[in-house]
């Protein structure tokens, strides 16, 4: 059915798996529902449904890709940086042929795409039935795949970017999924290179099949292990930035009773740092005298110092989660160095 593919023998993978920027987020609006002023309370409790939409479309594609019996490795919430440009993907999957690039939406109401290539959602019910358009999530997803090949790029010597010029198009595939099961997809009039960018969660496993098929050549295929550090090297890029929530909702006031009804494992907080004399320092090996330690920006565990071995941060220092290595949680602060 999938044409003939040479597969490594391993795999899914989780590369960050654990809690999430979106779902810290989530936890975050949460507690500031005792506390936000009475005429913000409308818009917060709004994005708490949105958030909560994102979080659980998110996790319906993790499962979907965790439980697709397909070798393949993946990282969640990855912001990038690139020549004053950001980008959040919601998911980078590294399969044997292909990098693919996913936008998740779940979105309530049925999703029309029509000849020209907009997005229009129909939601409600009776005579509350409305129509709108929205953002193109095939054109916002694009944008992201370009940067991803402008970091390539940029970490290359001419020779490998001439030969990139001509590969990475179809290396890099961005793909749009809808998370939510309930939505109708009306997708027939759309241009084909629109409508084949757009599927629901549960084609997820077979579309990244049928992709991998139209280059089942032993020549390109990748061993799992050189996927596993394809895929972490993209991680070690990841540079994450919270948002001010108090600053949102008008609470610069409140800030500080926010923060401590904030849900954790211990005394300390994200956005807090905790004084350490015995923190380890991986690259040496050695005690710092006195370490003022951060805590993760994903999860609320400490951070430990490391050197980055890839990608344009080369040789600099940043904070990484402690728990990396059993819960691969992916929580990064660069170092800033003058």
């Amino acid at each position: 059915m999938f044409g003939r593919l040479t597969l490594p023998s391993h795999g899914p993978v989780f590369l960050n798996e654990g809690a999430t920027r979106s779902e810290l987020e989530l936890r975050k609006m949460e507690a500031l529902r005792s506390v936000v002023p009475e005429d913000k309370k409308d818009d917060l409790e709004r994005d708490i449904r949105l958030a909560r939409a994102g979080v659980a479309g998110e996790r319906k594609i993790a499962f979907e890709l965790m439980n697709g019996h397909y070798p393949l490795a993946f990282v969640h919430d990855l912001c990038l940086e690139h020549d004053g440009s950001r980008a959040q993907i919601d998911f980078l999957v590294v399969t044997p042929y292909h990098i693919v690039v996913i936008e998740c939406k779940n979105l309530v109401g049925d999703i029309e795409i029509d000849s020209s290539g907009a997005f229009v959602r129909t939601f409600g019910r009776g005579r509350g039935r409305r129509r709108e358009g929205i953002y193109s999530p095939v054109s916002q997803n694009r944008r992201h795949v370009d940067l991803m090949k402008a970091v390539a790029m940029s970490e290359s010597g001419p020779a490998k970017r001439l030969v990139q010029r001509f590969v990475l198009d179809e290396y890099y595939r961005s793909v749009v999924v809808l998370a939510n099961e309930r939505s109708l997809l009306k997708a027939d009039d759309a241009p084909p290179e629109v409508r084949d960018q757009v599927i629901r969660a549960d084609q997820l496993v077979d579309y990244i099949r049928r992709l991998d098929a139209t280059r089942s050549r032993k020549d390109f295929v990748e061993s799992f292990k050189e996927m596993e550090a394809r895929c972490g090297r993209w991680l070690a890029l990841n540079s994450p930035q919270g948002s001010d929530l108090t600053a949102r909702y008008g609470m610069a006031s409140a800030r500080a009773a926010a923060t401590s009804s904030i849900e954790g494992d211990g005394p300390s907080r994200e956005g807090t740092v905790v004084p350490s004399a015995v923190e380890p320092r991986p690259d040496k090996g050695e005690p710092d005298a006195v370490a003022v330690v951060p805590t993760c920006p994903r999860c609320g565990a400490p951070m430990v110092l490391r050197t980055a071995r890839y990608g344009a941060r080369k040789g600099k220092k940043f904070w990484g989660c402690s728990t990396y290595g059993k819960t691969r949680c992916g929580g990064i602060i660069n170092v800033d160095e003058g």
